[in-house]
């Protein structure tokens, strides 16, 4: 009785206990957030709230709607959540993966995306983006926002200032062989998610905030007086002046983030998932969920409304968890208990 009630107590209540004390916030969290896999927690709550029909429905209806990302995404989602699809929408997908349908899909909007700067799918976003990392887009904008801030009229200063700061991350990251590469993208992809209008008024305020500081919109204004905005190279060769003046300091960390987010999703993704940040916190958490969930991300937080890993590890999902454990672990030690009790009858027999 006493070797029961030892095995009770160390393999169901001390992990149910524990997992109490964390989701109570008696033990420091992100010592234990580390240890805990992310991982089951996520699968479980998926295969809790999207039954295989719906998750078959989403694929085709993104098909349908020419959003084959979302379409693919969503597969993945499937997949790494053990939620079956049916042989028809497999077919489905495959239909659209070959690389004559994602030519006819894409290039349009690539280079409307190029030209104008502005998407609204994977394929023009990923063109305006192209277009920033040239400095093309840089001069483009500052040349369109800059001839308004100089006749009077209304003008973007998020736009026109992260244009200046490009020019300044572009020269920057020659000078210094790459090393201000992260803010060369920050900078394209914050211009791209505020055309999209997938920045949220918070950050929007955050970062235009940011800018004002960076950038000296007054003597902006005098440089930008004295050339030919419509002459490209001009006005590339006084701003890149200019641009040197600028301190990109408290911008580099979002850009970083940024950047961070960009390489563990995918571009036009960064663009998207903008809608779910408020302050520079919600980057970082982004960051770090990207960083277990890749090109998942979205799909994940738009299925759960869970916009960090944490949040999966309800006391619920938390307790489940501990009870498989404590099952898994109850069960080797009844292996053992029970191989032990059997050579002891083994040598009683022989004896």
């Amino acid at each position: 009785m006493r070797l029961f009630n030892t095995v009770f107590v160390l393999l169901i209540l001390a992990p149910v206990g524990f997992m109490y004390a964390y989701q109570e916030g008696w033990i420091a969290g992100e010592t234990i957030d580390a240890w805990l896999p992310e991982a089951p927690f996520v699968q479980a709550e998926l295969r809790n709230r999207i039954p295989p029909a719906q998750m078959n429905s989403m694929i085709i209806t993104a098909l349908e709607s020419d959003a084959y990302s979302d379409a693919v995404m969503y597969a993945d989602i499937a997949s790494y959540a053990n939620i079956p699809l049916t042989q028809a929408t497999q077919d489905h997908l495959a239909a659209q993966s070959t690389l004559l349908a994602q030519i006819g899909r894409t290039s349009g909007s690539f280079f409307e995306g190029f030209i104008y700067g502005e998407g609204s799918d994977t394929a023009g976003f990923v063109g305006a983006i192209s277009s920033d990392l040239t400095v093309i887009g840089d001069v483009r904008d500052i040349g369109r926002e800059g001839t308004k801030l100089i006749q009077g009229e209304d003008y973007s200063s998020f736009i026109l200032g992260l244009s200046v700061v490009g020019l300044a991350a572009t020269t920057a990251t020659v000078a210094t062989g790459g090393g201000a590469l992260p803010a060369r993208i920050g900078v394209s992809l914050m211009k791209v998610a505020k055309k999209a209008g997938t920045l949220t008024k918070k950050f929007t305020k955050t970062m235009g905030r940011l800018v004002k500081e960076a950038v000296n919109f007054p003597a902006l204004r005098r440089t930008l007086t004295k050339i030919d905005l419509g002459d490209l190279s001009a006005t590339r060769r006084a701003v890149d002046d200019y641009a040197k003046s600028v301190s990109t300091a408290k911008l580099d960390p979002i850009f970083k983030n940024i950047t961070h987010l960009e390489k563990t999703t995918n571009p036009s993704e960064v663009v998207r998932l903008m809608k779910y940040v408020d302050t520079p916190q919600d980057l970082a958490r982004l960051g770090k969920m990207s960083g277990k969930l890749g090109t998942k991300t979205r799909g994940i937080i738009e299925l759960t409304g869970k916009t960090g890993l944490r949040a999966f590890k309800t006391l619920k999902n938390l307790l489940l968890w501990a009870l498989d454990w404590a099952l898994w672990a109850g069960g080797v030690v009844a292996l053992w208990l029970g191989r032990k009790g059997f050579k002891g009858v083994v040598r009683r027999v022989r004896a």
